[in-house]
C-alpha cells in the first residue's frame, strides 16, 4: 500500500474511533502549511494614494516597499521585514459552501485521463494470483522496516503500517478461498455507495460500530487504463459534525512505478507545469494558480490555489481536532498533482467549493497602516522560539544560545481567506485579507524549504485570522 494511501487511512479510521486529535501546542505560526512569513524594516507611504498609485482595474499602490526590524516580546526572537510595494485590489466578500463531488464530476476525469467513460468499477475484487502477490509484498516490507524508514515515516508511523500489513495479511488469507480465479470486473454503474463497500476486502473486521461510522463517507471509486497502467478514480463525500470531506483522486495502481531513487526529473519545472495547466483545463473550470512545486527524485509535486477575482486564496492545514465551537472542519480548497518524469501519476482535488452569492459592492479595506500595525502588535506577541519551531532543550549543547532568531517577512500579499460563518455548518465567506510570508532563520541556519504564512490580517477590520482554526 502507498503512504498517502496508508496516510488516508489511518486519518479516516483514527478520525472514527480514537476521536479528534488535540490541537498542537505550538501557536499558529509554528504550523509550516498554515502561516508563512518575511522579515523586514518598513519605509511605508500613506495609506492615502494618489491617482498615479492606481491602475486600470483599480489596483492601488497602499505601501512603497518596507524595510524594518523589530522585537518580538519573547527575547531572543526579531521580526524583519524586508517587502517590496504592497498592492490592493478592490473585491466584494464572496459566500460559498462545500461542492459534494457528482457523479459527472467523475465522469469529467475519467474522460480526461482515461479518454472514456467506458471503465469499471472500482471494488476490489481479487484474484487468487493477486492476494499471493498482495501477501508476497506486505509479507517483504514487514521484514524490511528499515525500507519504511528511509520512505519518510517516523518509528512509530513504520511500526504502525507493520501492524495494518499483518493485519492486512490475515484478512487476504481469510478471503483467498472465495476469491475468483480470472479478473471478472463489471463496467461501473456510477452509483456513490458507503465506503465500506470498496474497503471490506482488505480491512474487514467485526466491528460493525467501525464500519458505521466509516459508512457516513459515500464513495464512487471506477478502474481504468491510463497510458497503460492500471489507475482508479475515487470520489468521496462526507458531511458530519466531526468533519467534511470532499475530495476527488486520480492515481496509478502503482504511484511508485517508475521513482528513480536519486535521479532528477526528465522535465524541467516549466514544462511540468504547462503539462499540469493543460490538464487542469479539463478536469475544472475556474481559475487556478500555482502556489508551490518541489521535486523528489525523478517527480514533481505541484499544488494548484483557486483564484477569486483576480485575487488567490489562502491555502493553509485545518485543524480537524480542534474543540473550538467555530472551528471549520474542512479542507481548504486545492488541487495537487504528482508527475514521475512525464507522465501524471496522481491528482487530488480537496474541497472544492462553490459560489453561493458575491456582495453587490466591494469591501470596503483600512487603511494599510492599521493592518501594518495589527500585524505588529500579533507578531511581537506571539512570535516565539517555539512557535517558530526553533525551541530546544539545551540551547548551549545545540549551539544556539544567544543567537538572535528571526521571523523574515519577505512578501506582503493580498489574498482571499475562506473563513467559516460563525453559529451555521456548512457556510463559509472569502475575504480580502493581507498575508505576511516569509522564512524562519537563527545564525547559519535558514529555511528554505517552504514559505510560512506568519500573519493573515482580515482587511476589512484587522483581526487575525488563524487559518489552523478557519476563521
Amino acid at each position: 500500500m502507498k503512504k498517502r494511501n496508508f496516510v488516508c487511512l489511518m486519518i479516516l479510521i483514527c478520525a472514527l474511533l480514537t476521536g479528534c486529535q488535540s490541537t498542537p501546542e505550538q501557536d499558529v505560526i509554528a504550523n509550516k502549511n498554515d502561516h508563512q512569513v518575511r522579515q523586514t524594516d518598513v519605509s511605508q507611504a500613506d495609506s492615502d494614494t494618489t491617482s498615479e498609485d492606481q491602475s486600470a482595474d483599480g489596483t492601488e499602490i497602499v505601501s512603497e516597499a518596507i524595510s524594518e526590524t523589530f522585537d518580538a516580546d519573547t527575547e531572543g526572537v526579531s521580526i524583519n521585514v524586508q517587502a517590496d510595494e504592497v498592492k490592493a485590489h478592490p473585491v466584494p466578500i464572496v459566500y460559498a459552501e462545500a461542492k459534494e463531488i457528482s457523479v459527472d464530476d467523475v465522469k469529467r476525469w475519467s474522460k480526461a485521463f482515461y479518454g472514456t467513460e467506458d471503465v469499471y468499477d472500482g471494488r476490489n475484487e481479487m484474484t487468487k494470483s493477486e492476494i499471493e502477490e498482495a501477501i508476497l509484498w506486505r509479507q517483504q516490507a514487514i521484514n524490511d522496516r528499515e525500507s519504511l524508514i528511509a520512505e519518510g515515516y517516523t518509528e512509530e508511523e513504520a511500526d504502525s503500517v507493520i501492524q495494518l500489513y499483518k493485519d492486512e495479511i490475515k484478512n487476504l488469507k481469510a478471503h483467498y478461498s472465495e476469491a475468483i480465479d480470472n479478473d471478472e470486473r463489471e463496467k461501473t454503474d456510477w452509483t456513490f455507495r458507503p465506503a465500506s463497500y470498496y474497503m471490506k476486502e482488505e480491512y474487514d473486521d467485526d466491528d460493525n460500530d467501525e464500519w458505521d461510522d466509516i459508512d457516513q463517507t459515500e464513495k464512487l471509486k471506477v478502474i481504468g487504463d491510463c497510458d497503460g497502467k492500471r489507475a482508479y478514480i475515487s470520489a468521496s463525500n462526507r458531511s458530519t459534525q466531526d468533519y467534511q470531506l470532499h475530495t476527488l483522486m486520480f492515481y496509478w495502481e502503482d504511484e511508485d512505478d517508475g521513482v528513480l531513487v536519486g535521479s532528477a526529473p526528465s522535465l524541467s519545472q516549466e514544462e511540468a507545469i504547462q503539462m499540469t495547466d493543460e490538464k487542469l483545463k479539463e478536469l475544472t473550470d475556474g481559475t487556478w494558480k500555482v502556489n508551490n512545486v518541489w521535486s523528489n527524485h525523478n517527480q514533481w509535486h505541484i499544488r494548484y490555489i483557486p483564484i477569486l477575482n483576480d485575487v488567490p486564496c489562502v491555502y493553509s492545514d485545518i485543524g480537524y481536532t480542534s474543540e473550538d465551537a467555530y472551528a471549520a472542519n474542512l479542507e481548504y480548497e486545492q488541487i495537487d498533482f504528482t508527475l514521475t518524469d512525464d507522465k501524471i501519476v496522481s491528482a487530488e482535488w480537496d474541497s472544492p467549493m462553490q459560489i453561493t452569492s458575491t456582495e453587490d459592492q466591494s469591501a470596503t479595506l483600512l487603511s494599510f497602516n492599521d493592518i501594518y500595525q495589527a500585524f505588529k502588535n500579533y507578531m511581537q506577541v506571539k512570535c516565539t522560539l517555539n512557535s517558530l519551531g526553533l525551541a530546544t532543550d539545551d540551547p548551549e549543547e545545540d549551539g544556539v544560545a544567544g543567537v538572535q532568531a528571526y521571523a523574515n517577512i519577505t512578501d506582503i500579499s493580498q489574498m482571499y481567506c475562506r473563513v467559516k460563518v460563525k453559529n451555521t455548518d456548512q457556510s463559509y465567506q472569502y475575504v480580502p485579507t493581507f498575508v505576511f510570508s516569509g522564512y524562519t532563520s537563527q545564525g547559519d541556519y535558514k529555511e528554505d524549504d517552504w514559505v510560512n504564512q506568519y500573519c493573515v490580517v482580515n482587511a476589512i477590520d484587522g483581526t487575525i485570522i488563524n487559518t489552523w482554526l478557519g476563521y
